[in-house]
C-alpha cells in the first residue's frame, strides 16, 4: 500500500487502522514495537511486554493510540537513513508474517 506520512512535531506519523495493527499482533495492552533498518527498508515488529528487557539496547517505540487505530512516529533521522523526503515522497508499506515493512515508494 502507498501512503503519505503526516507531520507530527519533529517527526512524521504513519497511521495504522485497527485491522492493520491486528495483523502485527498489536493489542491495547501490548503496543511496543522494535524498529530495524536494513537495505533502506524499515522493519517494524511487535515486542511482547514480557520480552521488553531483552531489547534494552535496541530502538523500541510505543505506538500512539489514535481514534480506532495506532500511530507510529518516525523520527526524521530514520527517514534520512531510508532516503525518504516525507514532504515529497510517498512510502510503500506491507505487512507479512507479523512484520511491517516501510520503504520509499517507487
Amino acid at each position: 500500500m502507498k501512503r503519505r506520512l503526516s507531520a507530527n512535531g519533529n517527526s512524521w506519523h504513519l497511521y495504522l487502522n485497527k485491522p492493520l495493527a491486528q495483523f502485527l499482533g498489536i493489542t491495547k495492552d501490548e503496543y511496543t514495537v522494535l524498529l530495524k533498518i536494513k537495505n533502506k527498508v524499515l522493519y517494524v515488529t511487535k515486542v511482547a511486554n514480557a520480552d521488553i528487557q531483552s531489547y534494552e539496547n535496541r530502538l523500541c517505540k510505543k505506538l500512539i493510540r489514535r481514534s480506532s487505530g495506532y500511530g507510529l512516529n518516525i523520527p526524521a533521522p530514520l527517514l534520512e537513513m531510508l532516503e525518504i523526503d516525507p514532504e515529497i515522497d510517498e512510502i510503500e508499506f506491507n505487512i507479512e508474517d507479523d512484520v511491517l515493512t516501510i520503504k520509499k515508494a517507487s
